[in-house]
C-alpha cells in the first residue's frame, strides 16, 4: 500500500507473509519511513486507541479496512 493513502485513525488489516491477519488502527505515519505505527490490541476501547502502544508495521503488509 502506498503510504500516502493511509491516515491516522484508519482501520487497517495487517497480513504478514506468515502468520495470522490482525485488525488495527493507524496511530501515526512517520515521514519517508515506509512504515506506520498501528495499535492492534485496544480491547473494547476503540475510541481510545491512541492510548495504546503502536507497533511499527511495514505499509506493504497493510490494507485499508477490516
Amino acid at each position: 500500500m502506498e503510504k500516502g493513502i493511509l491516515r491516522t485513525g484508519d482501520l487497517v488489516t495487517y497480513t504478514p507473509p506468515f502468520g495470522m491477519k490482525e485488525k488495527g488502527i493507524v496511530k501515526s505515519i512517520p515521514k519517508d519511513s515506509g512504515a506506520a505505527f498501528v495499535a492492534y490490541n485496544w480491547g473494547d476501547d476503540r475510541e481510545g486507541y491512541q492510548d495504546y502502544t503502536g507497533q511499527r508495521t511495514d505499509v506493504k503488509f497493510l490494507t485499508k479496512g477490516w
